[in-house]
């Protein structure tokens, strides 16, 4: 079958359909769906009938084959998987399959990640209202039927709030990839232009003075007297020298960007490389240098460049200060030179036209603001504030995650301990239930600052697992059946160090602190079993490593998917963020590279020996310096050749 294109509004882009995962999944899920359900009638009372497991076949494979749609035409999906798994189930009068509330649940997640939030919603309450209707006449009494609907409330839940966040992440991801675009776009914009500069200043420099080198030695050989050919000589040597350092110069105004890409590492390398010809040029940084998002970096950075280009061009030779002040919360810069000679104030309008129009968008890309004027002292004045932290928003799909983690982690142990027929926890009294509820959310309560305190939070559920493990081990056993239904509580805090931690922190241990409680479980249950025999410090060891370890081993695929998300997502991110930061760094530098080794070939080494011919002839006899006199001249006009070779090989390259 051919495939078509297909364009979600999810941010993904154009995308093949069907792929191989809108087929994968589907067949995937329906080998699974029967060969569970097969399983469970295995074990079943009453089994399923030959129209049974025709209806819950026909229901499977009708489900998997609208998954194949789910990407292009999600509503109508979700309608029918809903509806042909409910009525399936309701069909066939057992609720111990597995034919309904999976192809439903990919179908619910698929809506989430390609349509917005109201569509999204609607969708979770169309299939749990029809999951509810489906679910009650065959309902079995008050406790299961609120432990039931308790569970579908979180699923849903779930599956739309990780839909929405996967959405969330596609458009971030499209947004950075189109800044990276722009970026690119910049990178051969600014190579041009620094092409232009270098042409033109090497114009300037080089070609203005090797012209009057040639004009002068010209003339002095033609009038053959010793005197002009002297000053002609000394001239030469001046020049000579002049242009070396003016062309060492030109190429090295700005050294390698630091590794780090840090702001207190970029500007005064720029500052003081225009202080080297001649800007008067100062730098005063105000504050704690901290570390600034990748974004901010590039747009301070390319804010004070701009700014002193300007005022190279408009107030030249005039004093330029340069103020980088660190406050709560923002960066603010400021760039302000003295009016020109001339009294001008503002400035015409640059080469390009975007000169302060660009510096406005770049401020306001990361969401601060810039303003450009002249000041009160009659200079030109740019003034930036850029957000060097996220504006607070209010609760989003991330906080629902958070807190769908913490009522999970409270709710679920808590119905497994007391509901009947099979409750965990028989024979407590009422003073007895209430504390361990509230010890239970107590336990789930720190999950909420999961992201921010990743490895505070494992701490203290670490803590609280210990006394209550050891607690079990001493006292009422049946804790230990309650702290094995809340372990994932201990999951999500292990998958949080490993995906949320700080950068170069070392996650692995995670599993094993998690673990610990486990472990101390263990040894005090074998140092009171009064049947156990053997030294008590082999006990405590035993117990210690075997429970460690064996909760450490169910712990590690939550570490190492926590791992995995951090390397893929947020990583990226942060790669991609830094390398456009350093792409327009690149370029200008590449450019200026090339045009150093054109020059350090040709017109270097040219006015190099035409130096050391000059410095000889000054200080031979006067046939030498006439000998002199005409090397002189040749090497000028050699560098003056080579020069314009290089200028035209600039010129086919922009």
């Amino acid at each position: 079958m051919r495939g078509a294109t297909m364009r979600g509004d999810g941010g993904e882009g154009a995308a093949r359909w069907p792929s191989v995962a809108d087929m994968a999944v589907p067949a995937v899920l329906a080998v699974a769906q029967l060969s569970v359900t097969w399983l469970i009638d295995e074990d079943a009372e009453h089994k399923l009938s030959q129209g049974d497991w025709m209806i819950a076949t026909s229901a499977v494979v009708l489900s998997a084959l609208a998954l194949l749609w789910r990407r292009r035409a999600p509503v109508p999906v979700l309608v029918v998987t809903v509806l042909i798994g409910d009525l399936a189930t309701v069909a066939i009068g057992h609720h111990d399959t597995v034919v309904g509330g999976v192809a439903d649940g990919v179908a619910l997640y698929s809506l989430a990640v390609h349509r917005g939030r109201r569509q999204a919603v609607l969708g979770a309450l169309f299939a749990y209202f029809v999951a509810f209707a489906a679910y009650v006449p065959r309902q079995k009494g008050g406790p299961d039927f609120v432990s039931t609907e308790v569970i579908d409330v979180f699923f849903y839940a779930l599956v739309t709030t990780l839909g929405q966040i996967r959405r969330q992440q596609k458009v971030r991801r499209r947004e950075l990839m189109e800044r990276l675009d722009e970026a690119d776009r910049e990178r051969r914009a600014a190579a041009e232009s620094e092409r232009e500069r270098l042409a033109r200043d090497l114009h300037d420099v080089a070609g203005h003075h090797l012209s009057a080198v040639v004009v002068h030695s010209g003339a002095a050989a033609r009038l053959d007297s010793p005197d002009l050919t002297t000053e002609a000589l000394r001239t030469a040597a001046d020049t000579g020298r002049d242009v070396l350092t003016s062309l060492s110069r030109l190429v090295d105004v700005v050294g390698p960007q630091a590794d780090d890409g840090g702001l207190e590492a970029l500007l005064p390398p720029l500052c003081h490389g225009l202080s080297r010809l001649g800007i008067p040029i100062s730098l005063e940084v105000e504050g704690r240098a901290r570390r600034l998002p990748p974004d901010v970096v590039t747009a301070a950075y390319r804010i004070v460049q701009e700014s002193l280009t300007n005022a190279m061009r408009y107030a030249s030779g005039r004093p330029v200060a340069v103020e980088v002040r660190y406050v709560p919360g923002a960066l603010e810069i400021s760039v302000g030179n003295e009016a020109a000679e001339n009294g001008d104030v503002a400035p015409p309008p640059l080469g390009t036209g975007r000169g302060i129009a660009g510096m406005t968008e770049r401020a306001a890309g990361v969401g601060g603001t810039l303003e450009a004027g002249p000041d009160p002292a009659g200079g030109w004045s740019v003034q930036a504030v850029l957000p060097t932290s996220r504006p607070r928003r209010g609760p989003g799909w991330q906080e629902v995650l958070d807190a769908l983690a913490v009522l999970f982690c409270a709710v679920l142990p808590t119905l497994l301990a007391f509901t009947p027929p099979d409750q965990a926890l028989k024979d407590v009294t009422f003073g007895e239930g209430a504390l361990i509820c509230a010890a239970i959310v107590l336990r789930a309560l720190p999950l909420w600052w999961r992201r921010r305190f990743p490895y505070a939070v494992l701490a203290v559920l670490t803590v609280i697992d210990s006394i209550w493990l050891v607690s079990a081990a001493l006292w009422y056993h049946e804790l230990a059946a309650v702290t094995a239904i809340g372990a994932g509580a201990s999951m999500i805090a292990v998958y949080s160090v490993a995906a949320y931690a700080r950068p170069r922190t070392h996650t692995w241990p995670a599993a094993i602190i998690a673990g610990l409680p486990w472990g101390l479980m263990l040894s005090v249950s074998l140092v009171v079993d009064k049947d156990q025999s053997g030294p008590v410090a082999l006990r405590i060891l035993y117990g210690l490593g075997a429970g460690t370890l064996f909760a450490t081993l169910i712990l590690l695929p939550f570490w190492a998917w926590g791992k995995t998300i951090a390397r893929r997502g947020r990583r990226w991110e942060a790669s991609a963020l830094e390398t456009m930061a350093a792409r327009t760094g690149e370029a200008v530098l590449a450019e200026r590279h090339r045009v150093a080794m054109g020059l350090r070939g040709t017109v270097l080494d040219h006015t190099s020996r035409l130096v050391r011919a000059a410095e000889a002839g000054l200080a031979g006899t006067g046939s030498d310096a006439q000998a002199a006199l005409d090397v002189v001249t040749t090497q000028a006009r050699a560098a003056l050749i080579d020069m314009r070779e290089l200028l035209d090989a600039m010129e086919e390259t922009t």
